[in-house]
């Protein structure tokens, strides 16, 4: 009964709030704008959200159910895993069939909870709106048809957008029913999917690299020339931008910098991507975030060639994992610098991590270990407040088998164990879901003091920094460093220089948010 009422509570108010937000549109003059993100890129103000990909598990686990795991609801008594916003993903096929203003109550128990400053994930066309043309002989692509027709109309058929430009009238629909809560527009999920497995890694030189050439339509996800993609970023650029300013535009998924690379050096000219007056810019002017997946069990972030051993050195532990992520982000921000994005000739971008994960299980080359997802989580969380990550998202909430069933990492890579075949809320939520919990808690809304963190004086073999509160108040987050492949095992000592007034701490372990324990030590001679 109360899975029902609480539904029904949610579509009374929200009939009432859409009359009143129905009248405010019909009052608000709508504004095109006339900048990029070659122009403006307004900072980001709030808080790093601790984020999942939410997944779906069966018709026992509805968007409301799956939302009290996620961030916790004391009236379902759920504690959650610490979840504060969601990257979820609404193509146009199934706006179209469920109606979008349909998704208005899920979007308002999320805000109910905490999850907020959303990610929506757009793209795929439903059949009527689909690209008819072939561009890879015999498959059809899942962009939209009309891409070229003009944006705007001036309001010729009801809404400022050209209604036969079918993909700039679905991101206005989106806009203008889930928008209030969802902040990062991804476009298009992975788009830079390379289908070959062959041609993204190459480099320039190499025949077929893309450093040097276009990726063929046949060759990557989209199936489509890559000057469609890019038109889809300017059109969703001018519209999101022009029905709500603060928003963000988000890229994330190209999978190789060489895709990127395509991205920054092309417009959206179907002829061959060049510049004209009627398409001016390359596509780094239609987005404000640069996103990417990190999934370091395989993507190369915990290997690297030593010469000397004739092979790989391995990093397959935690901390390796964590600093693939700086990594990865480097040589993004050296590509996107050479293209003018280093704050001086253009904004900088913002950085978001939109999948990331390891399993909990270790197949092949890979690794993976319950302690080994556990500190992973923890260490993500310190490292994305560092270096100002607005948000993580961990794949995925749940996983999709019992780890005995495991065939492949992405079955064993969830917060939760397997949910399909099991009641609500009689769940088993794992040690990484439990720690990301607490990591999320802990230091929720507060901020990197990098000076503090200096004064700290970590010795070698010790890993963590400061984070202030609005109050001045501290927390620290500690670890031994693990250094051998293959393992978590580390330990250390350290003392708090004597800047730290306080002779007594409060230690808060990775499972407080679940156990509670607290105690108090001396800052002399911790034990990590």
């Amino acid at each position: 009964m109360g899975r029902f009422f609480r539904k029904f509570l949610i579509l009374t108010t929200m009939n009432k709030v859409f009359t009143f937000l129905f009248c405010l549109l019909t009052m608000t003059t709508f504004a095109q704008i006339n900048y990029t993100a070659n122009d403006v890129l307004n900072p980001f103000n709030g808080p790093y959200r601790a984020g999942v990909n939410p997944g779906y598990y069966g018709s026992n686990w509805d968007d409301f159910y799956l939302s009290d795991l996620a961030a916790g609801n004391a009236t379902s008594n759920q504690l959650g895993a610490g979840i504060r916003a969601f990257r979820t993903v609404l193509p146009e096929f199934i706006a179209l069939q469920y109606e979008y203003k349909s998704w208005d109550p899920v979007y308002s128990y999320y805000e109910a909870l905490g999850i907020d400053d959303n990610t929506l994930v757009i793209g795929i066309a439903s059949d009527q709106h689909a690209d008819p043309v072939q561009y890879c002989p015999g498959v059809q692509t899942q962009m939209f048809a009309n891409l070229y027709e003009p944006i705007w109309d001036g309001g010729a058929n009801g809404t400022p957008v050209n209604e036969n430009n079918y993909f700039a009238r679905y991101v206005y629909d989106l806009v203008n029913t889930v928008g209030d809560q969802v902040k990062f527009w991804e476009i298009w999920n992975e788009p830079g999917f390379d289908f070959t497995g062959a041609k993204g890694w190459l480099q320039p030189g190499q025949a077929g690299n893309w450093w040097e050439n276009n990726p063929e339509p046949c060759d990557y996800k989209l199936q489509a020339p890559i000057f469609n993609y890019i038109r889809t970023l300017r059109i969703s650029y001018e519209v999101i931008k022009s029905m709500s300013p603060d928003d963000y535009v988000v890229l994330s998924g190209v999978g190789y910098e060489s895709f990127l690379d395509v991205i920054l050096r092309n417009t959206d000219n179907p002829n061959n991507g060049v510049v004209s007056s009627e398409f001016p810019l390359n596509g780094g002017a239609y987005f404000d975030v640069m996103g990417f997946h990190n999934y370091a069990h395989f993507d190369g972030s915990v290997r690297e060639w030593n010469n000397a051993l004739g092979g790989f050195e391995y990093f397959r532990h935690s901390d390796g994992a964590v600093a693939g992520v700086s990594k990865k982000m480097e040589l993004r921000y050296d590509l996107l610098a050479s293209y003018g994005y280093d704050g001086n000739t253009y904004p900088k971008k913002l950085w978001t991590i939109t999948e990331m994960q390891i399993p909990r299980k270790g197949f092949s080359e890979g690794f993976g270990s319950d302690i080994a997802q556990r500190n992973y989580a923890i260490k993500t969380v310190e490292n994305a407040i560092r270096s100002k990550i607005i948000q993580t998202h961990f794949w995925a909430l749940a996983e999709r088998e019992y780890i005995g069933d495991a065939d492949d990492e992405f079955d064993v890579m969830g917060f939760y164990q397997r949910l399909n075949d099991i009641e609500p809320f009689q769940q088993t939520i794992n040690e990484s879901g439990i720690a990301y919990k607490t990591a999320s808690d802990l230091l929720f809304d507060r901020n990197f003091d990098d000076n503090v963190t200096l004064a700290m004086n970590l010795p070698n073999g010790v890993k963590g920094g400061a984070y202030q509160d609005a109050q001045g108040k501290y927390v620290y987050i500690l670890w031994a460093e693990t250094m051998t492949d293959q393992s978590e095992n580390a330990s250390a000592n350290y003392s708090f220089p004597s800047f730290i007034n306080n002779a007594n701490l409060i230690k808060r372990e990775w499972d407080y948010s679940y156990i509670g324990n607290e105690t108090t030590i001396s800052n002399q001679n911790i034990a990590l």
